[in-house]
């Protein structure tokens, strides 16, 4: 196969596990774009370079900002595939926040030697103790303002990092997005070429520092072994109840001040998630971390009194 003048049969993966399969795992929040990302991903390896693989994505609604993850699997043709679902050991992870690692647990079942791509203003270093990461090369980028210099979208510059440690060649995904976004070309392509000048990297080696974390067993759903006769769920086994429920605001609600409400219940008129916002004697009272979100909905219509606003982005969100 040839591609702009480039053998792409030529073409190797950098990583395989046992079975031949090159793990890779988009953790992202729903209205970043990371399945978009993921699908032009794989169809640059099957289509452009000639792999093969299997695709499965978790899909987030963007207005309540739930998780979105997505795991590619490649391989060589003629790999046999005998599994599908989630990468739970990926040997490339990329996190479109930082804020997700410790939420989601992104630091559990990593390949022991991976590479992970994060969007973040963090060093590598910080990120490596974030991770918990024995071992691994690190890239790491603004890849929120890189989208927003450039008129793009965050998953452009994800993606591109994404191709840059796979060994993609440059023109064969430049071409692919313009292809695939022609109306948005000249902010894509942009977005895609600075980010790798602007990713900073760091190989990490293992100093004995960080133990290898595996994968976190599966529990909390809802099958044939637990559910009860009749097929009701049992809601004080499986329901959000009384559990911290954070995972969408990537770990941070709104912080409130009740001294500076006036009770003009607007926010309660924006709120995604009803329960988010405590309700009592005509006037919120607090927020229920059990059912935020973390979607600032209520912050952003919060308004300005003489006393303040009683609805404020917590500190660790504000730049």
């Amino acid at each position: 196969m040839r591609l702009g003048g480039e053998d792409m049969s030529e073409y190797k993966l950098p990583y395989k596990d046992e079975r031949g399969f090159c793990n890779v795992l988009l953790s992202a929040i729903g209205g970043d774009g990371a399945n978009m990302a993921a699908k032009l991903f794989f169809k640059i390896g099957v289509v452009e370079l000639g792999l093969d693989g299997a695709y499965d994505a978790k899909y987030g609604s963007e207005k309540t900002g739930t998780p979105t993850d997505v795991s590619v699997r490649l391989c060589e043709t003629g790999t046999v595939i005998r599994e599908s679902g989630p990468a739970n050991k990926p040997h490339v992870l990329c996190a479109f926040h930082d804020d997700l690692i410790e939420v989601l647990e992104l630091y559990r079942g990593i390949h022991r030697n991976p590479t992970v791509i994060v969007n973040t203003r963090k060093s590598p270093s910080e990120i490596r103790d974030i991770l918990r990461l024995p071992g691994g090369t690190i890239y790491t980028l603004d890849a929120s303002e890189i989208a927003k210099e450039t008129k793009s979208r965050i998953n452009i510059p994800m993606l591109a990092m994404l191709c840059k440690i796979m060994n993609f060649p440059d023109e064969v995904a430049k071409n692919s997005i313009a292809k695939q976004w022609p109306r948005a070309r000249e902010s894509n392509v942009a977005a895609y070429e600075s980010s790798v000048s602007a990713s900073v990297s760091a190989k990490v080696e293992n100093d004995g520092k960080y133990e290898y974390m595996p994968p976190k067993p599966p529990g909390g759903q809802v099958g044939y072994m637990n559910i009860l006769n009749g097929g009701a769920i049992d809601a004080l086994t499986h329901s959000t109840y009384g559990r911290r429920n954070q995972v969408a605001g990537r770990g941070f609600v709104p912080e409130f001040e009740s001294d500076l409400c006036n009770g003009c219940a607007i926010c309660m008129t924006a709120c995604s998630d009803p329960g988010a916002l405590i309700w009592v004697d005509g006037k919120v009272t607090g927020i229920d971390i059990a059912f935020c979100k973390g979607c600032m909905r209520c912050v952003e219509v919060c308004p300005d009194t003489k006393k303040g606003r009683a609805l404020m982005r917590p500190k660790a969100m504000t730049p």
